[in-house]
């Protein structure tokens, strides 16, 4: 090694952290990172942490994400900023959630590359806008984008609960999307006498309707959706899963629409 390589191999190098660029960043900072890598489980391994990983230089992904981290920092970003973006790009480059979507409804393509997978209240004003933007990419990608709903009705909504056995009522009967529709557009007007009503308008038979509205297995199905829900942390709606890859745009077009096309040409 010459004299060169081990002064720039020292300035560039904290011992804490290994073969991440720490240039720029201040000690402080660069045990602000090493604390939360050691809270942080490796992406290649459940047994260890981030910063064993860095440590060992073992791992390429805990390796990126110290120098992601001391590239924050060197922007100007705070402490808690980046701790957030670190957690941000951690959640969406490493964590991958599994559903069972078995039994959920479902519109889109029959084989799809990418699956949707949405959590949604009906009386959520962000859900109502995520429909049309789901919509949209469904449309745009109709043999290679499919679409899952599951229900995750917030106690605060006083309808939502019977507007989710609502549309899975209606889907009984063939006519979960067109329920769907219809429930987010009527937002500010839901109850059990609407729920009927458009049940009737959709040429339902109401008696069975009504009686399916009711059934357990319903209920059942509700509270298996939400604990898959709270299982992945879920707190609010909606809350959109890419092929298992948490959407932490929130209710933007284009960032769903960009990270679609960026895990379907992941699957080309």
């Amino acid at each position: 090694m010459t004299m060169l390589t081990l002064m720039l191999t020292l300035v560039l190098a904290s011992p804490a952290l290994p073969g991440v660029n720490t240039a720029g960043i201040d000690n402080k900072q660069s045990e602000a990172l090493s604390a939360l890598f050691q809270d942080a489980v490796c992406p290649c391994s459940p047994q260890e942490n981030v910063l064993q990983c860095i440590q060992k230089r073992s791992c390429p992904a805990a390796t990126e994400l110290g120098n992601f981290g001391a590239d924050q920092f060197r922007k100007g970003l705070s402490n808690e900023q980046v701790m957030e973006s670190i957690v941000r790009r951690y959640i969406e480059k490493y964590v991958r959630y599994k559903f069972d979507v078995n039994n959920s409804p479902r519109k889109g393509a029959k084989s799809p590359k990418v699956t949707i997978v949405e959590f949604a209240d009906f009386e959520c004003p962000h859900c109502a806008e995520m429909r049309n933007i789901l919509n949209e990419i469904v449309k745009a990608n109709p043999k290679d984008v499919a679409v899952v709903f599951k229900q995750f009705p917030l106690p605060h909504h006083a309808h939502a609960d019977g507007a989710a056995r609502a549309a899975l009522a209606a889907a009984r009967q063939s006519k979960f999307w067109q329920m769907h529709d219809m429930l987010f557009m009527n937002q500010g007007r839901l109850g059990p006498d609407k729920f009927t009503q458009f049940a009737r308008e959709l040429g339902m038979n109401v008696d069975r309707f009504k009686k399916d509205m009711n059934d357990e297995a319903l209920y059942g199905q509700i509270a298996s959706d939400r604990k898959e829900a709270i299982q992945a942390n879920i707190t609010g709606t909606p809350a959109v899963y890419v092929n298992g890859r948490m959407f932490m745009g929130g209710i933007s077009k284009d960032k769903l629409k960009a990270l679609v096309k960026r895990v379907l040409s992941e699957t080309r």
